[in-house]
């Protein structure tokens, strides 16, 4: 039981045990069996027997339950609480609205993520009777939601994270599109839920009726609304598309209506209903030869589908409806991650025909024996309570409605050790990192370097990968290395359509994948994808057109070196007569600092900076020495860049984490250091925006959602979520 450096650094992140002064208290072994203890702990028999399965697919990386099982499961501080994905119901009354968002908050607080259709929220303008008021509308009514999410940690891990879905038909979808283009909910994905009864339209350009409880407010052009859909998802990444139909199709137990999912698309769920995560290592289910290890799959998933199943019982669950609606159906999500390693290791390329038929093959085998072991189940402990109400009834005994889901893998990739997140294809062969000791310096794809070595590639090549953060069309690189080693942005997006395609035909739920777009696609590129994704039968799309959002990894060399002036070593700049300065206040470990930063008004250049705590604590020697060396160095020639890169690769500091932990308001980063850093870069970006382009004030939220809180690295676009290079960490 050994993780790589990246997966000890997640899991001491996240996932460890920690005392009273936030100090780690148990090693990965012994979370294993913490696990693997209270899963078997349910048993009626041979407990000790299945605990050691248990531990022997999640110590050996063969199994990897998501992060609300790391989180909360066995701990004696927390509530044992595993499920990921939830899914809550919005009615149009005050009292609902926000019961629903309490509901939220103990939802969040447990380590869950939340979806909701909001299309039962009568639109904005619409009387309301009982005031004889107008509606303030959908729209609002999310950003009091989104709002509500930065006060309340997912498990002490994360922001909350949920999904807000709007139907096509609501007369409030032209706003509900555009919600997100200002930079906006921050803490929402939000898709508009596409029905047939729309895409007929669409595909016959007729007028689109926008309804409310039976009332036509407009009809719109089914094109021009398509089209603006495309265009929102151009500008800023959202919304993505839901066939809600689809949906309802698929339902196992069609009684129970299912109309949204969960924050990242690949969890349909009735409201009330939640479902726990696990993901299989396909990176472990190669031979050497290249083929697939077929027995050691099947053995996997048995263990795997019991421990998620036992976990049902095991848990604890932050509202009564929520335990009586998932125990009713016991829904749990077995996925997988590191399919193109699996690839790879197979000799096959993820955009070809053969690799998506070796990925479809792996996803049919692993939803077979889930199945299977489901009716086994079934057999031994009984089938889920509204089986009688399902799909399977009378002939096929289910322990579980559903089985398969393939959902974002961010942190447990980064566990398993594998370069591809989920299903998603690897993001490039090298890429550029930044560190605060060696400075920046290029990261290449493991596999990609040991083919690489294999086929005699010299170093020379190599640098010129590196300088182009691909291997393809790169003189000195093998064909046959070319054809497997494609990251995401070298992959056409049809092929991306492609593939997902391929594997959901083996999801009863539903694919969590981001199709990658290149900054260069157009809105019609768009409206391809969409239509694309619904001609192949899939549930939902997400795609991601480089440079619409701040943030990703450096790939290839295009930066530019800040120009640090041309002061001989040694030598100082004095103070600056006068500047302009700006305050601002920061929540810590210890309480209250006070940031102020002096700069040249007409240029934004940072001068110096002073640091002072409030009076609720906090180190003032720290804060003071901390201020002088700051200013010091930047009087000095040496950017701010450099600065903010030094404080933030600080070790974390127990007194901020622990108040993390326990759910405080503290701001983002793991130290008072990494905090000012963090404070420094917005500032330097804002001052950059205000005295070089005009009066444009950069958005706080946005430009922090974008960068790890655990190692300040920025992140990159995968599988609906913003995921680390780094270490692994991910943000949905």
């Amino acid at each position: 039981m050994r993780l790589s450096d990246n997966g000890q650094k997640v899991f001491e992140a996240r996932y460890a045990q920690k005392n009273e002064n936030g100090e780690i208290i148990e090693t990965f072994e012994q979370a294993v069996f913490r696990l693997s203890r209270t899963a078997a702990s349910v048993e009626d028999e041979e407990n000790k027997v299945w605990e050691e399965k248990f531990s022997s697919v999640i110590g050996d990386l063969l199994f990897i339950p998501s992060t609300p099982i790391w989180a909360n499961i066995g701990k004696p501080d927390r509530p044992w609480q595993p499920g990921a994905c939830f899914v809550l119901a919005v009615e149009d009354s005050l009292d609902s609205m926000y019961q629903t968002l309490k509901e939220t908050a103990a939802v969040f607080k447990s380590g869950g993520g939340v979806g909701y259709n909001f299309s039962t929220i009568r639109p904005k303008g619409a009387l309301v009777q009982s005031t004889k008021g107008k509606a303030s509308g959908v729209v609002e009514l999310i950003k009091l939601y989104d709002a509500s999410s930065n006060m309340v940690m997912q498990g002490g891990v994360r922001r909350g994270a949920s999904m807000g879905i709007l139907n096509v038909d609501h007369p409030e979808i032209i706003d509900f599109i555009k919600a997100k283009m200002d930079g906006s909910l921050t803490n929402f994905n939000i898709s508009v839920g596409i029905t047939d009864a729309f895409m007929e339209a669409l595909e016959n350009g007729e007028e689109w009726p926008l309804v409310f409880n039976g009332d036509t407010y407009e009809s719109v052009s089914a094109i021009e609304l398509w089209q603006l859909i495309s265009n929102a998802a151009h500008a800023c990444g959202d919304p993505g598309i839901i066939f809600i139909d689809r949906l309802q199709q698929y339902n196992p137990v069609p009684g129970n209506p299912l109309d949204c999912t969960n924050p990242c698309g690949e969890q349909p769920l009735s409201p009330g209903e939640s479902c726990l995560l696990g993901s299989i290592n396909l990176a472990k289910m190669i031979n050497p030869d290249g083929q697939a290890n077929f027995d050691l799959l099947a053995s996997t998933v048995g263990t795997a589908i019991r421990f998620l199943d036992n976990l049902i019982d095991a848990a604890q669950y932050p509202l009564p409806l929520i335990e009586e609606s998932t125990k009713a159906t016991r829904k749990v999500g077995l996925g997988l991650t590191g399919l193109h390693d699996a690839l790879i290791m197979a000799g096959l390329a993820y955009d070809s025909a053969e690799g998506r038929e070796f990925a479809g093959q792996l996803t049919q085998y692993i939803q077979q024996q889930a199945h299977e072991t489901s009716r086994e189940l079934a057999k031994e402990k009984g089938c889920f309570p509204a089986w009688e109400e399902s799909i399977f009834y009378p002939d096929d005994t289910r322990r579980n409605a559903a089985c398969i889901t393939i959902a974002p893998t961010g942190s447990v990739t980064a566990m398993a050790g594998c370069e591809g997140y989920g299903m998603e294809p690897i993001f490039a062969v090298a890429y550029t990192k930044n560190t605060n000791v060696a400075g920046d310096f290029e990261v290449f794809s493991p596999l990609f370097l040991d083919e690489c070595k294999k086929h005699g590639v010299t170093e020379e090549v190599l640098a010129e990968v590196a300088r182009q953060g691909t291997c393809q069309n790169v003189s000195g690189i093998p064909e046959d290395v070319a054809r497997i080693f494609k990251g995401a942005q070298d992959i056409d997006n049809t092929d991306h359509i492609l593939m997902q395609a391929e594997v959901q035909k083996y999801v009863e739920n539903a694919v969590s994948k981001t199709i990658n777009l290149p900054s260069t696609a157009t809105p019609e590129v768009i409206e391809e994808c969409y239509l694309m994704a619904y001609r192949l039968g899939l549930k939902g799309i997400t795609v991601f057109r480089d440079g619409c959002k701040k943030g990703t990894v450096t790939v290839g060399k295009d930066k530019k070196e800040e120009n640090t002036g041309s002061l001989n070593r040694g030598e100082i700049l004095p103070r600056p007569i006068s500047a302009h300065g700006i305050t601002q206040r920061l929540d810590t470990g210890c309480g209250k600092i006070y940031l102020t930063v002096n700069y040249q008004p007409d240029s934004g250049k940072i001068l110096e900076t002073f640091i002072t705590t409030g009076s609720d604590g906090g180190c003032l020697v720290y804060t003071e020495a901390t201020s002088r060396l700051i200013s010091l160095a930047i009087r000095g020639g040496i950017g701010v860049d450099k600065v903010i890169e030094q404080l933030t690769g600080t070790h974390s500091c127990p007194s901020y984490m622990l108040a993390r932990g326990k759910g405080k308001g503290v701001s983002a980063g793991k130290s008072c250091a990494s905090a000012i850093a963090r404070k420094l870069a917005q500032l330097k970006k804002e001052l950059d925006v205000q005295c070089n382009g005009g009066s444009q004030v950069l958005d706080d939220k946005k430009e922090d959602s974008l960068i790890c809180e655990i190692c300040g690295q920025e992140l990159n676009r995968l599988e609906g979520c913003y995921v680390c290079n780094n270490c692994g960490f991910s943000k949905c």
